[in-house]
């Protein structure tokens, strides 16, 4: 009998919060969501965990010392055609700066205090499947 075993999804959060960083990252490692892990605490350690690693997406803070739009304008260099999904999950209600985020590569941005474990679980998945469909051109 042939058995395939389950692929788990890699997701990458980047937040200098430590709390935030814990709290995100044990909501997503219940054994449902299928995901692996990995955390970062400023963008520099973000960016070098994805030069050695393969993420599928990246749940980033916008409300970091050094800026998560900095971070996502490097994560994303051509808006047109993604290679990694971002979810911005910030403590910020900020439409404007939502729509700017989206403008420049994010796939969703979501306010941390209206969020769930199962919001941020959609919010990742669709993100996923919205970059992958996207052509190579």
């Amino acid at each position: 009998m042939d058995q395939t075993p389950t692929t788990r999804t890699t997701v990458l959060i980047i937040d200098d919060n430590h709390n935030d960083r814990k709290y995100w990252s044990d909501a997503l490692r219940i054994p449902s969501f299928h995901y692996s892990v990995l955390e970062a605490s400023n963008n520099e350690e973000g960016l070098n965990i994805l030069r050695d690693q393969k993420v599928d997406c990246v749940v980033l803070d916008f409300d970091m010392p050094m800026s998560g739009y900095f971070t996502l304008v490097e994560l994303v260099p051509d808006r047109e055609r993604p290679k990694i999904a971002v979810v911005i999950l910030t403590c910020l209600a900020h439409p404007v700066l939502s729509e700017l985020t989206k403008h420049n590569g994010a796939q969703d941005w979501l306010v941390k205090q209206h969020t769930s474990a199962e919001d941020l679980d959609h919010a990742i998945q669709k993100a996923i499947a919205s970059v992958k469909s996207l052509p190579n051109r």
